[in-house]
């Protein structure tokens, strides 16, 4: 943690943390000139200026600061390094893993299990049940929480960029080199090309700075940076009204609107905290480090959040613990009701005096009604869905995994499966929609109007002369490299995974860097980018640079003079700047045989109208003329006239703008065809966002007319939806019907602050507006920039970029976009809907197992007084094989799938109160369930002959008793008293012995013992064994062996059936290309043979050997499973009526949900909501 600021503010003339902290979201909230004006320099006043400021710091631009107090400076503005947060350690995502509702069920009957198992069935193995749960939750807890510590890992790896860089300052009069963490506010700074500036501070005198703030406003153009300097009326256009009243310019009237209107000063003051100086040099006076800088500001403004991952449980996850909740209580119910039945029966029987309860014998009769409390506790163990946790472990795992590969580096498990719900995207523009790279996008050359691939067509003196021009005339920093990225202390190239080679980037002005690209291009360059190599530079070294004329926004243009090589004392002026400035000048141009001719009406005419077609589509134009000389211009002084720039020749204009990525388009309408609605969120002024969302689809230009859809500036989205302006926290002051009005049609929000996105995200949520049938919207939001960080937050999901995204930016998203790529967003959209539904097909598996079980378990205990499935079996089935069935069907990729991409691209977002279940998924459920239970209580109870042991204990000794004859010839495994109570005719009980009752007894006499001893008395006909032969461990027969065996291969089959759940006839289509769930399913096949064949292994799971006749009986029963899927595809569903027991959620548990989150993010008690049928209304405490 960063330290927190004490120091004596006094002693820097009453300078505090908070002023400054304010003074700049002053002038980050107020960046037009009126605004400026009026809100910005009477704050500077009251400071003094910056005059003021400099002496109340003790500080100077010429000397840096003086004296030695930076201790006290740190103690006073804090010191300018911010530690990262500890990583979490391992058993603490242990114990997170562990408040799982489901895991903590599944301990505690874990513990009853054992307890029971050890103390009372310790020769019966029956302490396995227990250990075997165990060992499911510690798989549970120990998978998930290395997956969250592999995450947090790779993340640290990912974004570890806090080496110590050395700066350059002054102090005490003298330039010192000092690490960035020893900068003090005060400081003076001394900045250059290239430098990434390591604070927030003050410009106060004049430089030739240029900073590009893309990261954290925004903008795709540098910024001047100095005294605040103000066009001058007459130099600027002034906007439509109609664009003054979205700007929010204050005033009564049109006339009064414009007479007030001021467009951003040409310069202005404030440098940030990790943006780029892109050109020139200059002195910055620190006046925020460390936490304290506007950067860091905010990532704090959502600082409570920062545990998201552990804290707060999704949607999903709420509905999978409410159904487990639902489930276990159900079958607790069942338990109880049936171990009360059980000892029902067992006291009616002994008041009956029934066979062998006559009396009570406690070697006997004490096992039994702990074997009624173990039966109950069965039912319950098997009601509980076990396998669950795992297989949403296993399903976010998987898919965290192959998302990836995608591009997307998962942060937080649960955004994979919230991008299922996703209804709005809200993206940042530069970086994210377009490339972060200025680029010539049209060219007007020779009389045509040309793309840039088409360029090269033209001749070859005009070609290179555009060449030369557009290399001449620009910065000598200007350059295009190799993209790099800090990986702690070590700088790596990014590389291209498309391409193999190096990425780009640009160093320097990004308009002069579009240019030499384009010349790259026209060079017909294929290296890598940063050679020498480049066509460009070899241009450079051609030439000799003699003066130029630097660029003014006056004039709107610069001009660089060279030397023609082998033209001897001739001379070459280069010149470009804004089209209709430069165009102004030029009396001929270069036509398409490099023939110079003179500019007539007609000309002029053409070009104009190429202009106007450029700036239509929103790009900025640029002319390049020329003009040679016999001799050299230039005065004693060294400089150039600014009255050569006259008499040019025109050689080409061209149109730059930050370009949308190629993939954009397409992107934006699969999202549109997945029912999500993109709506871009950009510091740019209204016209350029309008053409740039236009390109990409996002605003139909018919629909903006016809008033469907709405672009606006941040200045009129402020003005109209927040109660109270420039507040600390704006989202807290929302007007939320007036949000309600405008973002249902709102595409683009313009020229917006750093928290207009936050505002927007957060109505969006708050909103119950009923929209294309969805009554609450799921937000995602998109960002590179340091500006992004609290709507990050504050999204339901949050994606930031890894190659252009800010530190900050990735910190605070729940998803880092790896090759910065919109197409990734769009997977993470398919990988949530794919992990929805293989949740959903797990959940329709497992369902119809705990059904088929408890169910039968119940009866069994109903009517048998024990289950025909032993605990050790049931968690077999219910937890190992489930664990299987839990990778087998959680893993489904929609990448590998024919077709599977385009079906989840295809249907609307889930509704977030939609339950789990759908009608098709329970119609599943139900007759898949009956017809299971059907072919397994034939099986108990329509086969095996009752009749008395023979050789072993699955073949008769004769022939059945009549009425004991059953289907087959195995010989009956079902309880010894059920069977007898099925042939009372041919079957008397043997009674206690009663010396009153001589049919209890044998009255022997002389009866010999040995040679010489003989017995004469009673011989009791019951033997001593008689009423334990029947209970106990007892041998486990064939004959349910093979109820078990069927029951696990009707569970096997039905998993091919489960990976369908939409209705799909065909559960085959697919499973091919699923390899883990090939292997999965004969896998299991192989583990059930060793069950039931292997000696050992099958006395402990309670079975016995099978011949092969016996095991294709059970096999062809097992497949059953897939005709009679093929036959409930024919069956109605709508009659199913869904509801809390699904599943879903009413609004007021999913209102709970949210609220909760809100409350974590934003600090209890800070709000209140009003909920009504329409909209939530926020009520302000302060």
């Amino acid at each position: 943690m960063a330290e927190t600021p004490g120091g004596n503010s006094s002693d820097y003339g009453g300078l505090t943390v908070e002023g400054l902290k304010g003074f700049v979201r002053i002038q980050i909230n107020n960046r037009l000139g009126h605004d400026v004006r009026d809100k910005v320099l009477p704050k500077l006043e009251e400071f003094g200026s910056y005059e003021g400021i400099c002496q109340k710091l003790k500080t100077a631009p010429a000397h840096g600061i003086t004296g030695d107090d930076f201790h006290k400076r740190q103690e006073t503005f804090g010191r300018n390094y911010v530690e990262p947060p500890p990583l979490t350690p391992f058993w603490r995502f242990c114990w997170e893993a562990l408040q799982d509702p489901t895991l903590q069920f599944l301990v505690v009957a874990a513990v009853v299990s054992l307890t029971i198992g050890s103390i009372f069935e310790a020769n019966c193995l029956g302490y396995l049940d227990g250990i075997a749960i165990l060992c499911a939750v510690m798989v549970v807890v120990f998978v998930g929480a290395a997956q969250e510590s592999a995450k947090q890992r790779q993340f640290r790896d990912l974004t570890d960029t806090a080496s110590d860089e050395k700066i350059n300052v002054m102090r005490n009069g003298e330039q010192k080199q000092i690490s960035t963490r020893e900068i003090c506010v005060g400081d003076c700074v001394k900045l250059s090309t290239g430098d990434i500036i390591c604070a927030d501070g003050l410009v106060f005198e004049r430089n030739t700075l240029k900073i590009y703030e893309g990261a954290l406003t925004g903008e795709s153009v540098s910024i001047s940076k100095g005294p605040y300097e103000f066009k001058e009326r007459g130099h600027f256009d002034v906007p439509v009204d109609a664009e003054l009243v979205q700007m929010g310019v204050p005033g009564n009237s049109p006339e009064e609107r414009q007479a007030k209107f001021e467009p951003t000063p040409l310069r202005n003051p404030l440098l940030f905290k990790g943006t780029e100086v892109q050109d020139g040099e200059g002195d910055m006076i620190v006046i925020a480090v460390g936490s304290n800088t506007y950067e860091q500001t905010l990532m704090a403004d959502k600082d409570d959040d920062d545990d998201d991952d552990s804290g707060g449980r999704s949607i999903l996850q709420r509905k999978l613990d409410d159904m487990t909740i639902l489930i276990t209580k159900v079958g607790a119910v069942f338990g109880v009701l049936i171990v009360i039945v059980l000892f029902i029966r067992f006291g009616i029987l002994f008041a009956q005096k029934a066979c062998c309860r006559e009396v009570w014998d406690n070697s006997v009769h004490h096992m039994q009604w702990l074997g009624f409390l173990i039966t109950g506790m069965t039912i319950f163990v098997v009601a509980v869905p076990e396998g669950l946790p795992l297989a949403v472990t296993i399903a976010l795992a998987f898919s965290v995994k192959k998302m990836m590969t995608d591009m997307n580096m998962v942060k937080t498990s649960s955004a994979c499966e919230t991008m299922g719900s996703a209804t709005t995207i809200c993206s940042d523009k530069t970086g994210t929609l377009t490339t972060s790279m200025m680029t010539v996008m049209s060219v007007w050359v020779a009389g045509k109007k040309l793309e840039p691939k088409n360029v090269s067509g033209v001749g070859a003196e005009i070609k290179d002369m555009m060449m030369a021009a557009m290399t001449l005339n620009t910065s000598e920093k200007t350059d295009i490299v190799s993209k790099k990225k800090m990986k702690g202390d070590v700088e790596e190239v990014v590389m291209d995974d498309r391409t193999g080679k190096p990425l780009e980037a640009y160093s320097g002005n990004p308009t002069e860097c579009a240019m030499l690209k384009f010349v790259n291009l026209l060079g017909d360059y294929q290296g890598d980018p940063g050679d020498n190599a480049m066509p460009y530079r070899k241009i450079r070294v051609t030439y000799k640079k003699l003066s130029s004329i630097s660029f003014s926004s006056k004039r709107k243009r610069m001009s660089t003079l060279v030397d023609i090589p082998g033209g001897g004392s001739k001379c070459r002026l280069l010149c470009k700047g804004a089209s209709e400035m430069v165009m102004a000048l030029c009396e001929t141009y270069m036509d398409g045989e490099g023939k110079v001719v003179p500019v007539d009406e007609a000309v002029k005419k053409e070009v104009e109208a190429a202009i106007n077609a450029m700036a239509e589509m929103g790009l900025r134009t640029i002319a390049v003329a020329y003009r040679d000389f016999d001799a050299s211009p230039v005065d004693a002084d060294g400089q150039l006239a600014d009255d050569l720039e006259a008499n040019l020749t025109l050689v080409n204009i061209v149109g730059i703008e930050d370009p949308l990525r190629e993939e954009v388009p397409h992107s934006i309408e699969v999202c549109k065809a997945a029912g999500i609605v993109v709506r871009m969120v950009t510091g740019d002024n209204l016209s350029t966002a309008k053409a740039i969302s236009r390109k990409a689809g996002i605003l139909d230009a018919a629909k903006e007319a016809s008033g469907e859809e709405k672009a606006m500036t941040g200045e009129q989205f402020r003005s109209l939806v927040l109660s109270e302006q420039n507040a600390e926290n704006p989202e807290k002051h929302i007007i939320q019907e007036r949000m309600d009005e405008i973002w249902p049609k709102l595409r683009v929000l313009a020229r917006s602050t750093p928290t207009d996105k936050l505002v927007l995200v957060t109505g969006i949520q708050r909103s119950r507006l009923t929209i294309d049938g969805y009554n609450r919207q799921v937000v995602a939001v998109t960002g590179d920039g340091t500006n992004d960080a609290p709507a990050l937050k504050q999204a339901d999901v949050g994606f930031a970029m890894y190659i252009n995204g800010t530190q900050v930016a990735q910190q605070a998203a729940d998803i880092v976009i790896l090759d910065d790529n919109f197409t990734s967003i769009v997977a993470a959209v398919k990988w949530g809907r794919c992990v929805y539904d293989n949740i959903c097909k797990f959940l329709q598996f497992q369902l119809t197992v705990n059904i088929t079980a408890c169910t039968l378990a119940t009866v069994g205990a109903a009517t048998l007084t024990e289950s025909p499935i032993t605990v050790i079996q049931l968690l077999w089935v219910n937890l190992i094989m489930d664990s299987f069935a839990s990778l087998a069907l959680a893993t489904e990729d929609p990448n590998r799938v024919p077709g599977l991409k385009d079906m989840l691209l295809n249907r609307r977002p889930y509704p977030r109160t939609q339950a789990l279940l759908s009608q098709v998924m329970v119609r599943n459920m139900i007759f898949h369930a009956l017809w299971q239970l059907l072919i397994l209580l034939f099986l108990i109870f329509a086969v095996g002959d009752i009749c008395d042991q023979g050789e072993t204990i699955d073949v008769c000794a004769g022939v059945p008793y009549p009425g004991g004859d059953k289907v087959g010839t195995l010989r009956s495994g079902r309880p010894v008293d059920f069977d007898q109570s099925l042939i009372t005719s041919s079957f008397s009980c043997v009674f206690q012995y009663d010396q009153e009752n001589p049919g209890t007894y044998y009255d022997v006499t002389g009866m010999p013992l040995d040679a010489q001893n003989s017995y004469s008395g009673h011989i009791p006909m019951r033997a001593a064994n008689y009423c334990a032969q029947a209970h106990g461990c007892g041998e486990r027969s064939q004959h349910y062996t093979m109820v078990f065996n069927v029951f696990v291969f009707l569970q096997v089959f039905n998993e091919v059936n489960a990976r369908k759940i939409h209705g799909e006839f065909n559960m085959f289509q697919g499973i091919m290309y699923n390899n883990l769930f090939l292997i999965v399913v004969i896998g299991t096949f192989v583990v059930q043979i060793v069950l039931v064949q292997v000696p050992y292994v099958n006395t402990a799971f309670g079975c016995a050997s099978l011949d092969i006749m016996q095991w294709v009986v059970c096999f062809a029963l097992g497949a059953t499973s897939i005709p009679i899927n093929m036959l409930i595809y024919f069956l109605p569903y709508e009659w199913i009526s869904l509801g809390a027991w699904a599943g879903g959620m009413d609004e007021a548990a999913v209102d709970a949900v949210t609220t909760e989150a809100q409350e974590e993010a934003e600090g209890k008690g800070d709000m209140e909501m009003t909920q009504n049928p329409k909209q939530v209304t926020v009520q302000s405490n302060s």
